[in-house]
């Protein structure tokens, strides 16, 4: 009979030493943490990822725990708790802590996609093709599994709006360059974690959120406080993922780190049939509950965008970015949008609202 064995961090040396002299013979239980839902859109595509990868590798690589809604670790925290060996396997989103993954980070600048399937295969082309953005999850002790793909931004907010120039003076959620768009655009940018929000709502800290994906409202009951949904048409803003600990990942078999590096590449496309499925449902409840909805004209989202001066903040970006990493920043934004514009045209993802 086959032994059992639960791998985490602490015994990955232990079991890599063993690797290489012998065949593995202990399957690999990991405990798992995000801070998320656990009826989220972005969770039930990792359940998916994590049911093929469990087939993929004869049942080898599973879960043994999973914690959700920061049972863990914070959402701000993910990366590092990861990293440091407190998970095996965790959620995290670059915008929390995008001095430790400043490459990535600069595929949250906004006004570059609506198309989130597009930009997770960039992402995810370039961690195999361009070594300094490997290096960068790297260095935090982890590999990168997964990257999601994003939603388009929405507000959503306690009033009804018809108008951009309605939203002028609300406080909404929002952090980092989101909140200085937000904040030029005459909002009150109010920075916290989506592990926040619902409370925040609830006590009137907030009239709203910025930053969020339309799958999301729904399954975190924001919906009650919220009565119009709207598109800006700022783009995708995050990149969110599924991380490993690097510890543990150099201690799989190689047929196991081959099915990872498949499914990194086609998780994306998988990933976006999930984010429809997830938008439709929020829209669909939404709708049930009375919530309106509003998109930005185009010369909205033009007024928005200049009012931000968005050349000088792709250059503050490179600028601040460039100073936590050895790579080339500006050269890495080139080479990604070069890479973006050639998936994008394959992209299946629209965000869809009622007329």
């Amino acid at each position: 009979m086959v032994k059992r064995t639960t791998v985490t961090a602490a015994a990955a040396a232990l079991l890599l030493s063993a690797a290489m002299s012998a065949p593995a013979v202990a399957d690999v239980k990991l405990v798992f943490s995000t801070h998320v839902g656990q009826n989220s859109a972005s969770q039930q595509q990792y359940e998916d990822y994590f049911r093929e990868l469990k087939e993929r590798t004869n049942g080898y690589v599973g879960l043994k725990d999973r914690f959700y809604s920061q049972a863990l670790i914070k959402a701000t925290e993910q990366l590092k708790g990861v990293g440091s060996g407190l998970a095996d396997v965790g959620y995290f989103c670059t915008g929390y802590a995008p001095a430790l993954l400043p490459l990535t980070s600069m595929a949250e600048l906004p006004y570059v996609t609506e198309k989130g399937d597009a930009l997770s295969s960039a992402i995810a082309e370039l961690y195999d093709s361009y070594p300094p953005l490997r290096e960068e999850f790297h260095r935090q002790n982890v590999e990168l599994l997964a990257m999601d793909a994003s939603s388009a931004t929405i507000i959503g907010v306690n009033k009804v709006v018809n108008s951009s120039a309605e939203l002028e003076g609300m406080k909404v959620r929002a952090y980092g360059d989101l909140g200085a768009i937000a904040k030029a655009n005459g909002l009150v940018p109010v920075p916290m974690s989506t592990a926040d929000i619902y409370t925040s709502l609830q006590t009137g800290a907030i009239d709203g959120y910025f930053g969020i994906p339309l799958w999301m409202p729904a399954p975190e009951n924001w919906l009650e406080f919220t009565k119009t949904l709207i598109a800006p048409g700022v783009g995708t803003y995050y990149t969110c993922g599924l991380a490993m600990n690097l510890d543990v990942y150099k201690a799989l078999p190689d047929n196991a780190k081959n099915a990872i590096a498949e499914l990194r590449r086609e998780f994306p496309a998988k990933s976006i049939e999930v984010v429809k499925k997830g938008d439709a449902a929020s829209v669909a409840k939404a709708e049930e509950m009375g919530v309106k909805f509003y998109r930005f004209t185009p010369a909205e989202v033009e007024q928005w965008k200049e009012k931000v001066d968005y050349p000088a903040l792709v250059q503050e970006w490179i600028k601040t970015r460039s100073e936590r990493t050895d790579a080339d920043v500006a050269a890495f934004v080139k080479l990604f949008q070069s890479t973006l514009a050639k998936i994008e045209p394959a992209s299946t993802y629209k965000q869809e609202f009622p007329e």
